[in-house]
């Protein structure tokens, strides 16, 4: 039986936009869609449900990483509101569009690590 790969490989693979089982193939394609399973390996993937948790993620990261950047250029330069809010807007959406991949990567990536599919329920006698 081969070794489980570690998680943080598995979330670096996922992040990176590779196959968590063998590191070679793609896990997603046409943006943000999960492949049916890995070009290399034949790893299934598509049944893996990440809904919306990427999602949050990268708002996460995003407004990390926009909001002190606007807190420390308010304070240092005060720039025109209307020119201001257009940067960051701005900001804030290339950065949703270019880190959503990544964490939806490796959402699917730590999911599979878990054997997790996304249809898991909890029966707490509700």
């Amino acid at each position: 039986m081969p070794m489980p790969v570690s998680i943080a490989r598995v979330l670096a693979r996922g992040f990176c936009g590779l196959c968590p089982s063998c590191g070679h193939g793609r896990v997603l394609h046409a943006y943000l869609r999960v492949v049916e399973t890995c070009e290399c390996c034949c790893e299934p993937l598509g049944h893996i449900r990440a809904d919306d948790g990427p999602a949050y993620f990268t708002l996460f990261a995003v407004a990390h990483l926009v909001v002190p950047l606007c807190l420390w250029i308010e304070q240092a330069w005060a720039p025109p509101m209307g020119w201001f809010m257009v940067m960051a807007l701005l900001a804030a959406s290339v950065l949703t569009a270019l880190l959503l991949p990544a964490f939806k990567g490796a959402t699917v990536a730590l999911m599979w690590r878990l054997r997790l599919q996304g249809d898991e329920r909890h029966d707490d006698g509700l």
